[in-house]
């Protein structure tokens, strides 16, 4: 042991294998967790898992539930912020040195926010969340415009997961230098018009990287999107010395090859943070409940309230604002399509 035992504060960049790189003021450390934290983890773990799903987090939608979610903020108020059970890329974590490399996770620090996805070892009887970025407060959805082509239904599922956890979301079209279809510069207009910023960029002729790397700093983002669209290139073209390893997309199935393992948190140059994911092909809204999923599509809220029925579902019923403004072109049928997807379960 050194001589000063006092914990330190850090922010976990990677980890694997239950070895986590720490990034503290005094430099990067490599942790284990301490053994009885490692046990409560165990614990908590198997009894998340046993209850078939994990305990929803708590957000706000609608103005009329506006009641029953003071009652919730309150009980959490009296009971005190809970540590997460698992830790995740982007957590904080308390840690005690070992020697000038190595050290010990005595405590993790509950998160402010967190971005999941369902694990690949889920089931019908048992969720089992994957955490993408702990204590982010804003997320960059990267597509291609071409190779592959973009696929904005997957673009609606990742809005919706975005406006249900209240995370600021960026789009980014790149690839911007290949030819695309005018149909693409359309739809980028469509989602501008939702208040979304979007920008098109191009690692190779270096279009919209400035743009972009304004609205990074001083933000702790996630960059994620489909595999094949460019992520790595686009992040090794936002801050040259990360060196992220990139690869083309597989002339076999038009679709990307992954080249980042799991998600890894770097420091910008500018300030802030940046952890590029693994290429993402599947994307489900798992836990925004059905009743709460028109709100997380912004056009929407104007209309909610305003049908006939109280608990229209706005799918084919009599008396739907939300249907009539498809029908008056103001909200957009793809748009309408992919909550009707995500709402019969398709993509949740």
């Amino acid at each position: 042991m050194i001589e000063n035992p006092e914990l330190l504060t850090g922010i976990v960049l990677h980890g694997a294998h239950g070895i986590y790189e720490v990034h503290t003021d005094s430099g990067i450390i490599r942790c284990t967790l301490r053994g009885k934290l490692k046990k409560a983890f165990a614990r908590a773990q198997a009894a998340t898992r046993s209850k078939g799903r994990p305990r929803a987090s708590v957000n706000v939608y609608q103005l009329l539930r506006e009641e029953r979610e003071q009652s919730k903020r309150s009980k959490s108020e009296e009971s005190g912020p809970t540590s997460p059970t698992r830790i995740s890329v982007g957590d904080y974590v308390k840690l005690r040195r070992l020697d000038e490399q190595n050290g010990l996770i005595e405590e993790i620090l509950p998160r402010q926010s967190e971005l999941s996805r369902k694990d690949a070892g889920s089931t019908a009887e048992k969720i089992v969340p994957q955490t993408l970025l702990a204590n982010l407060d804003q997320v960059v959805i990267v597509l291609a415009v071409a190779q592959p082509e973009p696929h904005f239904g997957f673009l609606d599922r990742y809005l919706a997961i975005c406006e249900a956890t209240r995370l600021q979301a960026l789009i980014c079209l790149n690839k911007a230098d290949l030819p695309h279809a005018s149909a693409i510069e359309e739809a980028a207009e469509q989602y501008r018009k939702l208040g979304y910023t979007l920008i098109f960029t191009s690692a190779h002729t270096g279009e919209g990287i400035e743009e972009l790397r304004a609205h990074l700093k001083e933000h702790t983002t996630l960059f994620t999107g489909p595999s094949g669209v460019g992520k790595s290139s686009l992040v090794n073209a936002l801050e040259p010395g990360m060196d992220i390893r990139t690869s083309e997309v597989s002339e076999a199935t038009g679709k990307g090859r992954h080249t980042t393992t799991g998600s890894r948190l770097y420091p910008l140059s500018g300030g802030g943070w940046l952890a590029d994911s693994a290429g993402i092909r599947a994307l489900a809204a798992w836990n925004i409940p059905a009743e709460e999923l028109a709100w997380c599509f912004v056009e929407f809220r104007p209309y909610l309230g305003e049908c006939l029925y109280n608990d229209c579902t706005h799918i084919n019923e009599e008396g739907c604002a939300i249907l009539q403004a498809v029908e008056d072109g103001v909200v957009a049928e793809s748009r309408h399509k992919s909550y009707v997807r995500m709402y019969m379960g398709e993509e949740r």
